[in-house]
């Protein structure tokens, strides 16, 4: 740990984490009673993300004073518990938790890598892309909850752009071929993945419908985010985020990743497909 300042999402994972380290091989009922606590509570402050819980500043340093940590460096961790209770930009945005989360661990990651198979990556998509998303699945949403999202969005690739993590996104032909907000938005939007794509920190595939029975096909969408400590699984169950971090998930999600690479086509021939695409929406 140091002193540099991280994102409450970050600082909140990795003190869960290092909590966890901390107890090594004792029992939580063990730890629970030295410092007067439930085995629950000690469980929630060793778990990261939403379902997790952050210690108060007096039970924290109770348990690190257990664990026999020197004051120092139990300094080190109440600045890091202070770091995860304050706030991030996107915590007025009136935004689900779990959404909340997964953009805490996106703007702190170095890499990003991510399968999309229904939609262009919301870290590529463009702003009208992103209207049109939602008139088409929330058409009763206001225009305040369209504008708020849509600011959201925006800032998600702001804070990319500013972190310059490299991005490397698999995208199924599907997702190109869908025609969101007609042809000439989608044009626009395809447009918009060839600049992207150009940049140094970027790597854009698409998985053609010739894959046919692939890697991810009865996975679904997820991304894997690589911190400087820690690499989180996210995948999306009924339009909720789940978190994993747990090596056996990340392995064998990092394992369907390097599959799809090798069935996607290159970066040359995926700029050639967007290009012929384009051409095609433009002409309509």
């Amino acid at each position: 740990m140091d002193r540099m300042t991280m994102s409450p999402t970050v600082a909140q994972w990795q003190l869960a984490n290092d909590l966890r380290k901390l107890r090594r091989d004792r029992k939580l009922a063990e730890v629970a009673r030295a410092i007067r606590v439930n085995a629950s509570t000690v469980s929630r402050w060793e778990t990261p993300g939403v379902e997790g819980v952050i210690p108060g500043p007096g039970s924290l340093e109770r348990l690190l004073e257990y664990y026999g940590l020197e004051p120092e460096v139990i300094q080190r961790f109440l600045h890091m518990r202070k770091e995860a209770r304050s706030s991030g930009w996107w915590q007025s945005s009136g935004i689900a938790e779990d959404y909340g989360t997964y953009i805490g661990l996106e703007s702190a990651a170095r890499r990003i890598r991510t399968y999309e198979p229904v939609l262009v990556p919301g870290l590529m998509q463009t702003e009208g892309y992103v209207r049109a998303l939602f008139k088409g699945t929330m058409p009763s949403a206001s225009p305040e909850v369209v504008n708020a999202g849509v600011e959201v969005r925006m800032n998600r690739q702001k804070a990319r752009q500013a972190n310059r993590s490299h991005l490397w996104a698999i995208v199924s032909e599907a997702a190109i071929r869908t025609t969101v907000g007609g042809p000439k938005l989608m044009a626009e939007q395809i447009r918009h993945l060839i600049q992207v794509s150009e940049q140094p920190n970027v790597t854009l595939q698409v998985l053609p419908f010739e894959a046919g029975a692939h890697a991810a096909l009865e996975i679904g969408k997820f991304t894997l985010l690589t911190l400087d400590e820690l690499t989180v699984l996210v995948t999306i169950t009924d339009n909720t985020s789940l978190f994993w971090d747990d090596q056996a998930a990340l392995d064998r999600h990092t394992e369907v990743f390097e599959r799809l690479l090798a069935d996607a086509w290159r970066p040359t021939q995926t700029i050639d497909f967007l290009d012929r695409t384009a051409k095609a929406l433009e002409k309509e």
